[in-house]
């Protein structure tokens, strides 16, 4: 009886832990349900809530679900409890229900990732995955901007009109579709720019830039020869599918993210050829990131007379504004986009391209704090950590705050899911178990 329970428990950590894996792996890849008019499923909020409700049975059926006590559990709660809060005492409960269940469908993946995270093997497998993910979505994005130098830009555009809906759903597809920020022009000439399965070019870079740092963390910790090689490819793969994004949100980002990790790990460092490496890297970056193209796009970033940036500051504007008219509780989480244009549609394309200040202009200036307070908190602890796989952590987490500064990524699942494991993986390891190798 003894054994069995104890192989029960074993097959049921066994499944709760590959399960998350697949998960992570699949997260470029996902489809949505169109399970009703204007509903769009996709798969990861089908599957967290199963692996969550895997867990919740288990830790049932040993009398003990166990819960990291750490300021970023009870953060996330209040993120989570002052967003309901806000649809009550908003503009328009009906609006913010479909944020909401979005939210809870995704946020339990933190407290099985945090359990799980517990054993530092997984840990491994995690960081891992998430690295092979972003590789994945990096060799879709490469293909996808190479493609219309084969066959031309209108055949590839009509394939991805035809299969927009099947990853995003029929109704966000269409969306997409009909206002898709998909092509750049560069020098007079229009490239198809690399954004993957996702809707657009910043979120794929949002996406891809996190998985880069982790596996930034993983390549500088990985000591097997055959491994180090695989994962500077992946890489590599991940950073060029970031520059052909075109998304300068992603370049300041990925800029200062790196430079972050480098000057850290420097300062850690007294091996001169590894010195040496660096300064290598430093070259390559300034080389691809200054050469003519880039060079002129990244510049284009500080013209805030051009086109898309005069239009985010007004954005910024506008979502000041609210915040200030509605500071304690918001305009309620799901009625920004109504309440700056009241024709605009459910899934209207409408946001402040500011994390902080959408959070804060629907569920309050105290939300946005504590949202800010959660990444400080984690990147506290990973940096305060000698280990260099939460340097890439916290690199990533860096990345975060630049790149919120100019677009909402919360509202992607692949990005949300990716982020929280991120945050359960910075928690320390449970005693007794065998700490990661320092650096």
């Amino acid at each position: 009886m003894v054994e069995s329970l104890k192989n029960s428990n074993f097959s049921a950590i066994f499944m709760d832990r590959w399960l998350l894996i697949v998960i992570i792996l699949l997260l470029p890849l996902q489809f949505a349900l169109n399970i009703g008019e204007n509903v769009d499923l996709v798969t990861t909020r089908i599957l967290i809530p199963v692996v969550f409700s895997l867990w919740l049975v288990q830790g049932m059926a040993k009398k003990k679900i166990w819960i990291a006590n750490r300021a970023e559990t009870w953060l996330l709660l209040a993120l989570l409890f002052l967003a309901a809060i806000s649809i009550f005492v908003g503009l328009d409960f009906s609006k913010g229900i479909r944020k909401t269940l979005y939210l809870f469908s995704i946020f339990p993946v933190y407290f099985v990732a945090a359990d799980l995270a517990r054993d530092s093997k997984f840990r491994i497998y995690a960081m891992r995955a998430i690295w092979a993910s972003g590789t994945l979505a990096a060799v879709v994005g490469l293909g996808q901007f190479a493609l219309p130098f084969l066959i031309g830009l209108g055949p590839v555009l009509k394939i991805w009109r035809n299969i927009t809906p099947f990853f995003l759903g029929n109704s966000f597809g269409k969306l997409v579709a009909e206002n898709p920020s998909w092509l750049v022009n560069v020098s007079g000439e229009t490239w198809m720019r690399a954004f993957g399965f996702f809707p657009d070019p910043h979120m794929f870079s949002f996406f891809v830039s996190l998985c880069f740092f982790i596996g930034l963390g993983y390549f500088a910790w990985e000591q097997n020869t055959k491994w180090k090689i695989i994962a500077g490819t992946g890489e590599a793969l991940m950073f060029f599918s970031i520059i052909f994004s075109f998304s300068r949100g992603a370049y300041l980002g990925v800029i200062v993210g790196g430079l972050f990790f480098l000057a850290v790990l420097l300062i850690r460092l007294e091996n001169i050829g590894k010195v040496a490496i660096a300064g290598a890297i430093l070259i390559f970056l300034a080389a691809v990131f200054f050469q003519g193209t880039i060079q002129s796009r990244f510049a284009s970033a500080l013209n805030f007379k051009e086109g898309s940036n005069a239009e985010r500051i007004k954005n910024w504007r506008q979502a000041a504004e609210v915040t200030r008219d509605y500071p304690l509780s918001g305009i309620g989480l799901g009625n920004y986009s109504a309440y700056i244009d009241p024709t605009s549609g459910e899934r209207s394309s409408i946001y402040a391209h500011n994390t902080f200040l959408d959070i804060a202009a629907e569920t309050g200036i105290l939300n946005g704090f504590v949202f800010l307070a959660l990444i400080l908190v984690s990147f506290r602890r990973n940096i305060a950590s000698k280990n260099v796989l939460d340097l890439g952590i916290a690199s990533g987490l860096v990345y975060f705050l630049i790149h919120g500064i100019f677009d909402t990524p919360i509202w992607s699942p692949q990005i949300l899911v990716i982020f929280l494991v991120m945050l359960a993986l910075s928690l320390p390891l449970s005693s007794g178990t065998k700490k990661i190798k320092q650096i």
